[in-house]
């Protein structure tokens, strides 16, 4: 028969084993991260015009730069990060949803927000524009 002190000793191994799993296996925890999970390269010159397109056409009014939601998710640190979907679907803030999300806004609403954006940007901005915006959002990613 075994005694206490190897049971003792298996338990801990599992444990330290199972711990050791979840440390290195590049999982997260609960409901998924806003934090930036992909690289980032900027155009710098563009996230510049972007930034001024942004201020021009009143996104700011709606999105903040500096962490805190408004009416519309922040800009800061949303390039790259896990996004929540109200359709219960996480995607990744890559330059096709970000562009997706400028002309298409309702396609694809960020959970815990309402479907508020003007639908019309895709119309009013030139495909440059969207571009630079673009750019600019991903400039704020970390």
């Amino acid at each position: 028969m075994r005694s206490w002190a190897e049971g003792a000793l298996a338990l801990v191994v599992l444990v330290g084993l199972g711990a050791a799993l979840l440390l290195f296996s590049g999982e997260t925890l609960g409901e998924g991260s806003t934090a930036t999970t992909a690289p980032i390269t900027v155009d710098p010159d563009a996230a510049v015009r972007g930034e001024i397109i942004a201020n021009r056409t009143g996104c700011l009014a709606c999105h903040t730069i500096n962490g805190t939601p408004g009416s519309g998710p922040t800009w800061r640190g949303l390039a790259g990060s896990s996004r929540p979907l109200q359709s219960g679907e996480v995607v990744t803030a890559d330059d096709v949803y970000l562009t997706n999300s400028i002309v298409a806004p309702g396609s694809e609403v960020v959970a815990g927000f309402d479907n508020l954006m003007l639908p019309d940007y895709g119309e009013t901005l030139t495909e440059q524009e969207v571009g630079d915006l673009v750019e600019y959002i991903k400039s704020l990613a970390s």
